[in-house]
């Protein structure tokens, strides 16, 4: 019996120790049934609604590679919070995995699909509540003229809900806005904040965007209205994304928003907001802001060598470091004509990553692990046979009388067993590993397609890009500028079925390729 237990709270109400008070649960509850220590997963300040969760991916990667057959938790709200519970937990009892709670579930039960999905509908209820509540409250607060939440810089915090102007950082304030007015840009700005060694309102470099700021938000020192006095109120909102559980932003229509007058919060004169809005207005190139698509295949995807930044198009020609374009911090040696990169990384993943060599590879490395994975059906077989004269033996010593509680619990232990080996041949019986590696290599083939096809705009080969080398650091070696890929790569080579997906580390070594 192999066991593991999955611990996890969120920031929001929770706190540190609960990790531990699960745990010290969860143990109790295995050595009470005779198990062995569990092994551990654990996310700490992650929502039960995100997907992507560290320690919960671990789990289930683990799950699926059959490296324990019982999952102990304190609750099923530590698993999930989503609705999607109870397809989680149908995934686990696919993968052979029981799953067991200290309040009294076990997904062994006939009945056990009823409690997880009234779990997870009133997990999923209670977070819909708790936002509508919050929401209301807030509200409330801004209607009254308080702030709702956010510090922006220039403030300090006076009180719940109140705030005042900062001296040293409204100084910094009206300098950006004189630099602006006068005709400085704002990465010039940048530049020199960054020179004098101000911080910035995160406590590092200043950089374009968090002086541009984006009007349509209301963020940013040029575009926040709160420096002219004026407070904005449920510009926006926050929701779940249904695929991966992160919070995205969707805005509101003006009819929604709450505006109230603060003139004691004023940092600069309607004159000089006014002025600096109409050069925003006027300015050529204004995009609003961040948070647009990468108009280039490899802008974020490629990393500078010299500073860790991302690597994005700086002149309209070539590819260098942001934070040397936005920032003034970084050399900024390493430049690179927009065809000439995009070529070469192309090239690189098609020859040393995508190549029939290394699909080759690719298709060893599967095959292995389905010879791993795929059960012998005569063992199974063989196995249940006994489990199941076991079973008749002991039902045969109850119609003799011979009823004691170990009698009983051996019978519980055989029918356990029964189960989950017909489980399991049903499994073998029905895998079908031909299947997976024509889809994998149509998954490969759809890969260098789309990397190839640029015709209609550069998603389908970002996607590409992403998917085979996620990043990729740019430096020079012996005098020759190189673009490596940090880590093995992982490939989205993925058969929909039967899930076989390439991970870090299959086989598969660091690429390194000359530009």
């Amino acid at each position: 019996m192999r066991t593991a237990t999955y611990t996890r709270y969120s920031s929001e109400n929770q706190r540190e120790a609960s990790i531990a008070d699960q745990l010290r649960e969860t143990r109790a509850f295995c050595a009470s049934h005779g198990w062995p220590v569990p092994a551990e997963y654990q996310d700490a300040e992650i929502s039960g609604e995100r997907r992507d969760r560290p320690g919960y991916m671990r789990l289930l990667q683990d799950a699926s590679d059959d490296k324990f057959d019982v999952l102990v938790l304190w609750d099923l709200k530590r698993l999930s919070r989503a609705a999607d519970l109870p397809q989680l937990l149908e995934r686990l009892r696919f993968w052979g995995v029981r799953v067991v709670t200290c309040d009294g579930y076990d997904s062994s039960r006939d009945d056990s699909d009823i409690r997880g999905w009234i779990d997870g509908l009133i997990g999923n209820r209670y977070l819909r509540d708790l936002a509508k509540a919050t929401h209301r409250g807030l509200t409330g607060r801004a209607l009254d003229g308080a702030s709702a939440g956010g510090l922006p810089y220039g403030y300090a915090v006076r009180g719940v809900g109140h705030r005042e102007i900062d001296p040293d950082q409204a100084a910094i304030v009206r300098r950006i806005f004189d630099e602006f007015i006068s005709g400085t840009s704002p990465r010039q700005i940048a530049f020199r904040l960054n020179a004098d060694g101000i911080p910035s309102p995160r406590g590092s470099t200043w950089a374009l965007s968090a002086i541009r700021g984006d009007t349509k938000r209301g963020i940013g020192i040029l575009a926040n209205p709160i420096y002219v006095g004026r407070q904005i109120w449920n510009r926006s909102r926050w929701t779940k994304h249904p695929d991966t559980g992160r919070r995205v932003r969707q805005e509101r229509p003006p009819e929604d928003w709450i505006i109230s007058q603060h003139p004691e919060l004023a940092i600069v004169t309607e004159a000089q907001w006014a002025a600096a809005q109409a050069r925003i207005r006027g300015r050529r190139g204004n995009q609003g802001g961040a948070g647009r698509p990468a108009r280039y295949l490899l802008s974020g995807l490629i990393r500078c060598g010299e500073c860790g930044g991302p690597m994005v198009v700086v002149d309209g020609s070539r590819y260098g470091c942001a934070r040397a374009k936005d920032r003034g911090v970084c050399p900024g040696t390493i430049k690179v004509k927009i065809r000439e990169l995009e070529n070469a990384v192309l090239g690189g993943i098609r020859s040393e990553l995508l190549s029939d060599t290394a699909f080759q590879r690719f298709q060893k490395a599967v095959r292995s692990h389905l010879d791993a994975k795929t059960s012998n059906s005569d063992v199974l077989k063989k196995q249940l046979h006994k489990v199941e004269r076991e079973r008749d033996n002991i039902m045969h010593a109850i119609r003799q009388g011979i009823v004691t509680a170990s009698t009983k619990s051996a019978l519980e232990t055989c029918e356990h067993k029964v189960e989950e080996l017909r489980h399991a041949l049903t499994e073998t019986q029905q895998f079908e590993p031909a299947k997976i590696l024509p889809r994998a290599r149509e998954r490969w083939d759809a890969l260098i397609d789309d990397l190839a096809d640029r015709t209609r705009g550069n998603s389908r080969a970002r996607r590409a890009v992403e998917a085979t080398i996620g990043t990729a650091t740019l430096r020079y070696e012996n005098g020759d500028l190189v673009a490596e890929i940090a880590a093995s790569f992982s490939s989205a080579a993925t058969a929909t079925a039967s899930q076989i997906n390439m991970v870090a580390g299959a086989g598969f070594e660091p690429a390194t390729f000359g530009l």
